[in-house]
This record gives structure tokens, C-alpha cells and sequence, in this order.
């Protein structure tokens, strides 16, 4: 619905700030006036404590602020800030932790306009807080302030209506909780039946039955034993962040690591004037032989893998190939790339059980394959047990027009064949000549998908204005090609580019594509295209400046947890540091995390690197990474040889239930072994229910199991924090204290400041009530005062009750929040 509704700019007022400078008035942020120094709100202290309120029209939802700046950089600029926002300024909630850069260039951040569940939230005051200016003991300067959001009638007055119910539907969430933990049994059903609100789940509720009120702590094992089996703990297992576990399969060639180590004088490549440039592999160096992939001797940079060479049995180094997966034998294929001076042809394919290479084809394109080439695309169609590729570089000398053709090829893993599909795809629907496109295979319809890349410009015109290809399918079995997108639209979808990712989804059937570059605009949107209906839609959108040289990204998708991995490559140019980082998109809650960043060095992990293959084997959960370009300032033609495995491992499900299982034997031998009639039946629970379910390889599980034993002579001991229930005898005890605690105020010093003595000046006296005894009731027998007899039966005491509301609470974690209690407990918001 708020699809529909634009971003406007939101008008604000000065509510409140903490202090302000001589003529640096507040109001000044109202202004934008980068020139004039006096446009500023400038603090008077550069103490913690400042801050500004701006309070909106209208409730809105903000969505974006601007923070606008001096014509140069200031050192009262701020380094850090926060922003808090909500309609009670009494109580906001934290939007925005961030800073400025110390520069003269505006700058606009996101802020959260949404809750954890996915509801806009409703702003109507917004609190600048200041934590750190650019300055050591600076005060605060704010130049101007600008603030764009939604704030129509329609939209706000159902987010106003939603956000209330869902805080009075956990308002009374929070009631049920503190009358269940107190047993005011008939206040708790008649609040759930009269609301309609629901405390928690049912295998939720069969727990605390179990655990909290009966004490039946096997019943309880079997519950939480349930829950796993059927599921409930899935949430929380998925939230669980990733270990990352890299596996050295084949470690680089001598030649490679003694470049790596000592270096060589290889020459600076230098690219021609406005020729067009691939992150994958390199221009050819002006003069450079232009017969590829020759036996003859190579310039000095080159390392040959030939017949009788140390790696005869390997691949040799290169950026800028191929790699595809099998996933019904999980075998790898590699085909081309660029190894610093030439391109490849060989194709190689690679066991994953037996760990050993096999030379398919040393020079494909002498067997009726595709000729030597790097920033091409390749898929595997695992049905049919064939390799399709496309696409190409092709530096200057190369572009001539007989080698701007489309080819496609395609080689039967069962024949050990290449064979021509197609000479020119061009001339039968399908795209032109492209370098850095990406390619998807359908393997249910036989269908292979292309979009993107740059395309080979054929005259001088082409190559002055950049053109790239649009979205197109290739349908196997009747050998056509149809273009779903063209290749310069304004259609409400994904715009052609190049250095983006596209994957397909077997299961939701979606083309995913993000990222990437469109002439000189880094793009930062995502999209969804649906392969049967052609419908598609953004998950995200935006567009910043294009990254730095050497940048680039390969994406998997696991179709079983909805998960798209991105391992990035970044080369920044400053310091030409290298480094990779491995995320993670969950496509069903949409949301990053980062699991993985290597910027040095190890024996254990690959060695940071950009124009790599990383490619997913979904049925066996690995990764597998080989090649790119390390990136080596003295060496801008080496590349790498290497591949390595990566697993990503979880906490397992049998771990999380053993630690509940061991959890509720614990607090049942503790229960246990207070009672001193129980302690035989103590020891013995303890010798082998709770010992079985002990790690015994784990030296803390068993320095903790041994400290066990001394609950056994510890006898009761009671919990003086556990909280009570009230009752009428109970009240009436609370009144009497009350009205015996209540002394006088401290009137001697308060006489001395008057009499000036003392020079302080006591604080003023808040309104109280005065005390006073409460009113007999006849029908209730009994001293007010005395000691109230616990509740009978399984879990009367309070402390042993408080003990398992502790554990139910610590097993509730592992639950979707929604199906527990919430966090919050209503004795934190009392203040006496």
C-alpha cells in the first residue's frame, strides 16, 4: 500500500536543545548556507549532555536525514551522533548511530523507520544527540538539518492505528506475563479472554505447565525434544551466524608462490586510449604477440603450463575463467581465462572425492570449441551433463569483424565433445557480443538465461557511448532465443549493466540480479524476476559513485535456506590493499550479515584476492574458490593457481537440545539435593541422569559437573530476591511497614541552611503522601505480619518457582519471540 505514496521533504521546528552560543542560535539549522559562517547552531559545552529536538508537522514516517556543511571542514563538526525519534518525546526510540566526514560534502543517512517486525514507524519529534566533534575538546556545531519522508493523511493515519494496537496488544502481553509468574490465576484467564490476546504458543504453554507449575522435569525434556523434532526451534537455529570453514584442496604452484614471495620486473601494462576495460583480466600491453594461447616462448610475467611442466596435471594460474558445479557428482569444470598475457582454452575438470584435476581438452578451440577467451559465461546443465558458454573479451587488435560474432558453444561431459550451437546468437534473437554479463541455467525447462555485459562496440561511435545487453532467454530444446528485457529501457525493472550478479532460484523459480555498473553509476538495487509470469519487482534501490578499481563480487544462491551468499573483492587504490568478505542475504527476512573478511596473509585461508570463481555445490553445502588476481603492485600480470573448499557451519540442533536437556537436570538434582530426606535420591540422579548428559571430553562441563556435588551438603538455601504474590493479609502487612518506615525529613540539616551554617541549599521536597494504617478486616484470621505459608503442592515455594521461571525463560530464547512471553517485565517500569 505505501508503494503508492512519495517521498516528500518534511518541515520541522525547534522544540527544545540543551544550550547555545552567542548569535549560533538553534533556528540557524533551518537554513541551508554553506557560505556563511554564522549559519550554525553552535553549542556551549562540549559536554555529553547537548542535544536538539525538532518536532515535525505532522506524525511522519521519516525516512532519510541530511546534514548539510560549511564550504570547508570545521572541527566542531560532528564525528559521532545519534538520532532518536517517536510521537512522545518522552520516550523515543534510537534511529540512527553515525557521524559526518570531515569534509565540506553533505551528507544523508538512512534512518530506521521501521520496527523489528516490519511496521512503520510513526515519528513526531526527532533528537539530535552529539557524542564526539572532529575537534579534542571541540563543542558541537550543526550547519543545517533536512529531513524527507512520508507524511500523507491516508498512510499515516493507518500506521497511527496499527502501532497503537500492537503496543496495547503487548502491553497486555506484558500483564498475562507478571499475572501468570505471581498464579493470579483468575485475573490471568479473565484478561486473555476478555483481550482474545494469546501469551504464548501451545508447545510453548505445555512447557511452563510441565516445567514451571508441576515440576515434572522429564515431561519437560520430552517437550522441548517435540518442539525441536517438529520445527519450533528453526528460528532460532536460522538467526545463528555461520563459522566459516576453508579447506586448502590444492595450494598454488611453485612458480606462483615464488613470485608471490620474491616478485619478478614484470613490465606495467598500460591500457590503450578508450579502450574498454574488464575487472577480470588485464588489457594486452601495446606490441603484445596477438596469437593466442601459442607453445612459443612468452614474454617475462607469463608462467607456462605446457606438456613436461611442473603442472601439466594442474590448471594454470588465471583470472577472468570459468567455474561450474555438478551437483549430482559434485565434479568442477574450468574452462579459459586470462593468465596475465594470454588467453586460455583448456578446460579441466576437477573431482571433489578423489581431490585430482583432469585435462579435458588442452586447446578447446583446435577440437571444434570456443577459441582461447576470459570474461566469458559459462552454465552446467546437470540433466544432460553439458556445458554451455558465451560471451568473450576482445582487446583492440582483436576487434575485427569476423571475431565480433556471438558464438555459442556447448560441451558433452558424456561424448568429451565441443561442438557449435550457434555462430552468430546476434542473428537469431539473442544478444551481441558481450564481456561481463552474467548467465543462469533453468535445468527443468532447459532454459539459459543472459543479461547484462558490456557490449563489444563494432565502430567508433559504439565505443564513444557505451551499450549493454539487455535480458535474454535461450530455450534448449527448440534452439531460439527470446529477449524478456531490451537493452535500454524505463520499464519498473533491473537496467542492463556490468560487474552485477544474477542468480535463479529452482524452487521460487526467480531470477535474483543486484549490483553492479552502468556507465559511470554504481548501482546498489536488487531485483526479482519471475521465469514463468515475467513479472519483477525491486527489493531494494539505490546508486552511489563507482567503486574503486579492481572491485568485483560472486554470488551463490542455496535454494533450501533462501540464502544468497557474496564473496567481494575489493583493490583499493590508496593503499593497494586486497581483501575479501564473505556475506550473507537471507531472502526471507531480507536482511545482511557479514560472516567473513580476510585482508591478511594465513596458511589456513586463501589469500585475499578479486577476479576469482566462486561457485556452490547446493546438495553437499560447499563452496569452492579458484584463481584471481592477488592483486601485487610488482607484479600486475601474476595470478593464482589455488582452490579451496569452504563449509558453513551452524550450531548443530542436537547441541542446542542437549544443552536444554542438560539444563532442566540440573535445576531438578539442585530441587533434589535441598531437600536433605532426598539426598540418597540426589546422588544417585546425579551419578547418572545428569552424568549422562555431561560432555566428558569438555573441561568445563566437568570442573561444573564436580562442583555439583556440593549442592548436597549446601542444604535450602533461600532466594531472598524471589518475588511473592500478594494477598489481602499482605497488603495489609505492606501498609503497616509503610507507615512505620515513614520518618521525618532530615530537619536538622535542613535548619542549618536556614540558619546558614551549612551553604548548601537542600533540594526541594517532592509532594508525598502520609502513611497511615490500614482498616481491620474481620473475615480474614491471622497477624497481618506473620510469615505467609506457602502454596501447597509442586512448586508452591517461591524460590523454587523462581528458579524455574528462570529456566523456562532461558528455554524460551530458543523460540520465535511471537510464540513466548515477551522480554519486558512489568516491575522494571515501577519507580519508587
Amino acid at each position: 500500500m505505501d508503494d503508492k505514496f512519495e517521498t516528500l521533504k518534511l518541515n520541522y521546528k525547534i522544540h527544545k536543545y540543551s544550550s547555545f552560543s552567542a548569535h549560533y542560535v538553534p533556528e540557524n539549522i533551518l537554513v541551508n548556507n554553506p557560505s556563511d559562517q554564522l549559519s550554525r547552531w553552535f553549542t556551549d559545552s562540549s559536554t555529553s549532555s547537548q542535544f536538539i529536538v525538532l518536532k515535525l508537522e505532522s506524525p511522519s514516517i521519516v525516512e532519510t536525514i541530511k546534514f548539510g556543511k560549511y564550504i570547508k571542514p570545521h572541527v566542531s563538526d560532528l564525528k559521532k551522533f545519534q538520532v532518536y525519534g517517536g510521537t512522545d518525546e518522552c520516550n523515543l526510540s534510537l534511529l540512527l548511530t553515525g557521524g559526518l566526514r570531515k569534509d565540506n560534502v553533505a551528507e544523508i543517512f538512512r534512518l530506521r523507520h521501521r520496527t523489528t517486525e516490519g511496521l512503520y514507524l510513526p515519528v513526531k519529534y526527532i533528537k539530535i544527540v552529539p557524542l564526539q566533534s572532529w575537534g579534542p575538546v571541540s563543542n558541537y556545531t550543526i550547519w543545517y538539518v533536512e529531513l524527507e519522508g512520508k507524511k500523507q493523511p491516508e498512510l499515516i493515519s493507518n500506521v497511527m492505528e496499527t502501532i497503537n494496537m500492537r503496543k496495547e496488544e503487548e502491553a497486555v502481553r506484558i500483564l498475562l506475563k507478571h499475572l501468570r509468574r505471581r498464579r493470579y490465576k483468575d485475573a490471568f484467564e479473565a484478561l486473555s479472554r476478555e483481550s482474545g490476546v494469546q501469551l504464548e504458543g501451545h508447545m510453548q504453554a505445555r512447557l511452563w505447565n510441565a516445567l514451571v507449575e508441576n515440576g515434572d522435569y522429564k515431561l519437560a525434556e520430552r517437550i522441548f525434544e517435540e518442539s525441536a523434532r517438529d520445527g519450533e526451534l528453526d528460528w532460532y537455529m536460522s538467526w545463528q551466524p555461520y563459522t566459516p570453514e576453508w579447506r586448502k584442496l590444492c595450494g598454488c604452484s611453485r612458480q606462483v608462490e615464488e613470485r608471490l614471495c620474491c616478485g619478478d620486473a614484470s613490465p606495467e601494462v598500460h591500457s590503450r586510449p578508450h579502450d574498454l576495460s574488464c575487472v577480470d583480466r588485464d588489457p594486452r600491453p601495446e606490441g603484445a604477440d596477438v596469437a593466442l594461447n601459442g607453445n612459443e616462448a612468452i614474454e617475462n610475467g607469463f608462467i607456462p603450463c605446457g606438456a613436461g611442466t611442473a603442472c601439466a596435471n594442474r590448471p594454470g594460474p588465471r583470472g577472468g575463467h570459468q567455474l561450474v558445479v555438478d551437483p549430482n557428482t559434485g565434479t568442477l569444470y574450468l574452462f579459459g581465462g586470462w593468465n596475465g598475457t594470454e588467453d586460455l582454452d583448456d578446460l579441466w575438470s576437477f573431482d571433489t572425492i578423489t581431490e585430482r584435476w583432469c585435462l579435458l581438452c588442452r586447446h578447446s578451440g583446435k577440437l571444434g570449441g570456443p577459441s582461447p577467451r576470459s570474461c566469458h559465461k559459462m552454465v552446467f546443465d546437470p540433466i544432460n551433463e553439458k556445458l554451455y558458454t558465451i560471451g568473450r573479451y576482445l582487446d583492440n587488435a582483436q576487434r575485427t569483424p569476423a571475431n565480433l560474432n556471438s558464438d555459442l558453444y556447448v560441451y558433452s561431459v558424456r561424448s568429451a565433445e565441443w561442438s557449435l550451437v550457434m555462430s552468430d546468437t546476434a542473428a537469431t534473437g539473442g544478444p551481441r557480443l558481450v564481456f561481463d554479463h552474467q548467465m543462469c541455467m533453468d535445468p527443468d525447462t532447459s532454459t539459459i538465461y543472459v543479461f547484462g555485459g558490456r557490449v563489444l562496440p563494432a565502430n567508433t561511435e559504439e565505443t564513444a557511448s557505451p551499450q549493454y545487453s539487455g535480458l535474454y532467454a535461450y530455450y534448449i530444446r527448440t534452439c531460439t532465443w527470446h529477449q524478456l528485457l531490451p537493452d535500454d529501457h524505463d520499464l519498473p525493472a533491473p537496467q542492463p549493466r556490468v560487474s552485477h550478479s544474477m542468480l535463479f532460484h529452482p524452487i521460487q523459480r526467480r531470477l535474483y540480479i543486484f549490483a553492479g555498473q552502468r556507465n559511470k553509476e554504481q548501482l546498489l538495487d536488487a531485483w526479482w524476476y519471475e521465469a514463468g509470469s515475467g513479472r519483477c519487482g525491486a527489493l531494494c534501490l539505490g546508486s552511489c559513485a563507482p567503486p574503486a578499481a579492481g572491485f568485483t563480487q560472486r554470488a551463490t544462491v542455496d535454494p533450501d535456506t533462501d540464502e544468497i551468499f557474496v564473496l567481494s573483492g575489493m583493490s583499493k587504490e590508496k593503499d593497494r590493499r586486497v581483501y575479501n568478505t564473505l556475506w550473507v542475504l537471507s531472502l526471507r527476512r531480507l536482511t545482511w550479515s557479514c560472516v567473513y573478511r580476510n585482508e591478511a596473509v594465513t596458511p589456513m585461508e586463501p589469500r585475499p584476492r578479486f577476479a576469482h570463481q566462486l561457485v556452490y555445490d547446493p546438495v553437499r553445502k560447499i563452496h569452492y574458490l579458484f584463481g584471481g588476481n592477488p592483486g601485487t603492485a610488482g607484479n600486475p600480470r601474476l595470478r593464482l593457481d589455488d582452490l579451496w573448499a569452504l563449509r558453513l557451519t551452524r550450531p548443530a540442533l542436537s547441541r542446542v537440545v542437549g544443552c536444554a536437556r542438560a539444563a532442566l537436570r540440573e535445576l531438578c538434582y539442585r530441587e533434589l539435593a535441598a531437600d536433605p530426606a532426598a539426598a540418597p535420591e540426589a546422588l544417585d540422579y546425579l551419578r547418572h541422569e545428569l552424568s549422562d548428559v555431561i560432555d566428558h571430553s569438555d573441561p568445563d562441563q566437568v570442573a561444573k559437573f564436580q562442583r555439583l556435588a556440593t549442592a548436597l551438603f549446601a542444604g535450602r538455601v533461600r532466594d531472598e530476591c524471589a518475588a511473592v504474590a500478594l494477598s489481602p493479609r499482605r497488603v495489609r502487612a505492606l501498609a503497616r511497614r509503610r507507615a512505620a518506615a515513614c520518618a521525618p525529613a532530615d530537619l536538622a540539616r535542613a535548619l542549618a541552611a536556614v540558619l546558614g551554617v551549612d551553604d548548601t541549599v537542600p533540594e526541594a521536597t517532592q509532594p508525598f503522601e502520609e502513611a497511615t494504617l490500614p482498616d481491620v478486616d474481620t473475615w480474614d484470621v491471622g497477624r497481618d505480619d506473620e510469615e505467609p505459608v506457602p502454596p501447597s503442592g509442586p512448586g508452591g515455594a517461591w524460590d523454587e518457582r523462581a528458579a524455574r521461571i528462570g529456566l523456562y525463560e532461558r528455554l524460551a530464547a530458543y523460540f520465535r519471540p511471537s510464540t513466548v512471553p515477551p522480554a519486558a517485565d512489568i516491575m522494571d517500569l515501577v519507580a519508587l
